[in-house]
């Protein structure tokens, strides 16, 4: 376990080795990243591997998106963190963050440009992963601005007509959005996210000569 940031300085100060692994092959930065901004970044500048993965291949920012730090996730994410990468399921960390329903981090993650389209090997989408989540009964308003976000990022989300067996009414409103083919804007907004790349989006958009309106549209506030 990690602890308090002063105690993490005064042990790398004095030559402790900041990637090493316990018997999980997991690094500090991977216990920080859970709970622990400061520690994220005070183990970022002595030379912690941001991308450093587990036995299971889970990395930093998996579990910072899974415990919804977001402000973890954020320092992960300027410190080189891969926004997409996979674990051995191959699920990012925007699955890990969206099976959870954890909108702040989801909402990060989409920031600095995570795919929203992607599947792991179960074919699974962090959409579908957070809709097996309502299908439990656990959801709340929050996964519904959830749902919404990845809707937007994704520009479409996939029919789900088993959920009608499970949840009527939740099944419905699935089947709906499912069903209903992605509009123009829709997609067009979802390429021109992809287009530019893995960054930070709201510094890469600010500078697009288009107005605030449209800006916000790709930004997926509207």
């Amino acid at each position: 376990m990690v602890a308090d940031a002063d105690c993490v300085e005064l042990l790398l100060q004095k030559g402790a080795e900041v990637n090493a692994l316990d018997g999980y092959s997991r690094t500090a930065l991977h216990y920080a990243a859970e709970k622990d901004e400061a520690c994220v970044e005070l183990l970022l500048e002595f030379g912690a591997d941001p991308n450093a993965a587990d036995g299971n291949r889970d990395t930093p920012l998996h579990w910072a998106a899974f415990k919804n730090h977001a402000e973890c996730a954020r320092a992960l994410l300027d410190g080189g963190a891969l926004v997409n990468a996979r674990d051995y399921n191959a699920d990012t960390p925007l699955s890990w963050a969206a099976m959870k329903g954890n909108l702040e981090s989801v909402a990060v993650l989409l920031d600095f440009g995570a795919e929203a389209r992607v599947r792991n090997l179960k074919g699974q989408s962090p959409a579908s992963r957070l809709v097996a989540l309502l299908l439990r009964g656990l959801g709340s308003e929050r996964e519904d601005s959830c749902l919404e976000l990845l809707r937007r990022a994704a520009g479409h989300l996939e029919p789900w007509e088993a959920a009608r067996d499970r949840d009527p009414r939740l099944g419905d409103r699935l089947g709906t959005l499912g069903t209903a083919p992605g509009s123009l804007q829709g997609l067009a907004r979802c390429a021109v996210r992809r287009s530019l790349g893995v960054r930070f989006l709201p510094e890469a958009v600010e500078q697009l000569p288009l107005p605030t309106s449209l800006k916000e549209y790709l930004l997926l506030l509207s």
